[in-house]
């Protein structure tokens, strides 16, 4: 079963009452609010920001919030929560981090070893490397732009994976 990642973006206030359980993120129509796909690129893109596959250091530890003390609960692996404030802080940390940058924090052959999400350590090769970066960059940028624009609009976010 793949397991993808996705973002929406509502306002921050909903996010707070959703956070607190006022609002069940449940009862929420998704499909309402601007969203973003991030295929399976979830783990791998953390993993490249922070080094590790869960619990990364703020802002880049925002990026893909899959932290327990932002977690919810939601469907089988939960959901995690961005504050407005928290989502403008990610952005402006994104925004810096550029195509070379990124190529620098890279580590395939530790992604492989860390059986970083969706890396297979028993068919990937070295060949894999760079087709592998550009499906992580792909979707890094599609990030970078959907935080921007969120975080012009002061919204906060919910990211799930399902």
């Amino acid at each position: 079963m793949a397991m993808r990642g996705y973002y929406f973006a509502l306002d921050d206030k909903l996010v707070q009452q959703t956070a607190a359980g006022e609002v069940a993120l449940k009862n929420l129509r998704v499909d309402d609010y601007p969203g973003l796909d991030i295929d399976r690129s979830w783990e791998a893109i953390h993993f490249l920001l922070c080094g590790n596959i869960a619990d990364g250091e703020p802002p880049l530890g925002y990026v893909v919030p899959i932290t327990s003390d932002q977690g919810i609960d939601f469907g089988s692996f939960g959901a995690f929560v961005l504050r407005g404030e928290q989502v403008a802080e990610a952005a402006r940390a994104i925004s810096e981090l550029d195509e070379a940058q990124l190529r620098l924090r890279y580590d395939f052959p530790a992604m492989v070893k860390e059986e970083v999400y969706p890396l297979d350590p028993d068919i990937v090769s070295d060949e894999d490397q760079d087709e592998f970066f550009a499906y992580i960059l792909q979707y890094y940028n599609e990030i970078r732009r959907f935080y921007s624009q969120t975080a012009a609009e002061g919204k906060g976010l919910i990211f799930y994976i399902f």
